[in-house]
């Protein structure tokens, strides 16, 4: 389970939505895609694109209380690593504090947390990945890169999902074997990536999935990027919905942007428009 960065926030990227329905693949003339290659196109489409963008989070309880949350957001595409930055524009105590994610060489990823109320940067250690992004059913994870070479895949499996024709990809985290699956639901049409299901312990319900709203997706060359997606969490009960706005696909963004001078500095975001 590794995701995009602040592609949710950007990034990156609730509620379980139409579930999809395996049926089985027609025979055709042509030799049909690998579950590799789908995944491949779908990611490439995803995340190899630059991005500008407000993101807001709204996240809702059991109860009915909601808890809100709202970033300015870049994501860059440097070296062939994705960088993402975030940082909080309300709630007003919260302002200020922004996430740095770089995706390392080694394909691991390196996470930066700014703290006004300190003055200080903290690094974010791999074990928090999982962790619930401030308060939301977005983790840090959902911030990263994905690449289909981190799973061990299943056959690819055709099926429909709200109305279009779609793949099923599932496959085992490379790094968490023996705790994680996921199922990606990637449309037929574009390789846009529909839904994500993750799975723990061999549940047969899912313990998250985010769901992307086909009406709410912006496509420009081979890139698909959803501006409202929704993130649930069936066993806590919560749901968050994630919309990105003030939406710019390949921005010019400064590479400086993304270093720690940048975060412990607070120098203005390209995405603050009129500061």
């Amino acid at each position: 389970q590794h995701a995009s960065p602040l592609l949710l926030l950007l990034v990156l990227a609730s509620f379980a939505g139409a579930q999809p329905t395996p049926v089985a693949a027609p025979v055709r003339d042509a030799s049909p895609p690998t579950a590799r290659e789908v995944l491949t196109r779908a990611f490439r489409a995803r995340y190899e694109v630059n991005l500008s963008s407000t993101i807001d989070l709204t996240m809702r309880n059991p109860l009915g209380q909601e808890r809100h949350r709202r970033f300015l957001a870049l994501s860059k595409l440097i070296d062939d690593r994705v960088h993402s930055l975030g940082r909080l524009v309300e709630p007003e105590y919260l302002r200020g504090m922004t996430v740095l994610t770089i995706e390392a060489r080694d394909r691991r990823h390196d996470a930066f947390l700014y703290l006004p109320s300190l003055g200080r940067v903290r690094r974010v250690s791999t074990a928090q990945r999982g962790d619930a992004f401030f308060g939301t059913d977005v983790t840090y994870e959902d911030l990263e890169r994905r690449r289909s070479s981190d799973y061990a895949l299943e056959p690819l499996v055709e099926t429909r999902f709200e109305g279009e024709d779609a793949w099923q990809v599932s496959g085992v985290p490379l790094q968490r074997p023996e705790d994680d699956r996921v199922q990606f639901v990637i449309a037929q049409r574009d390789f846009a990536t529909l839904q994500v299901r993750y799975f723990r312990h061999g549940d047969a319900s899912p313990c998250r999935v985010i769901t992307a709203h086909r009406a709410a997706m912006v496509s420009k060359s081979d890139h698909v990027v959803p501006t409202r997606l929704e993130v649930e969490s069936p066993g806590r009960g919560t749901r968050t919905e994630v919309v990105l706005s003030d939406l710019r696909i390949d921005p010019p963004i400064d590479d400086h942007a993304f270093t720690i001078q940048a975060l412990e500095s607070q120098r203005p975001l390209p995405a603050e428009h009129g500061q």
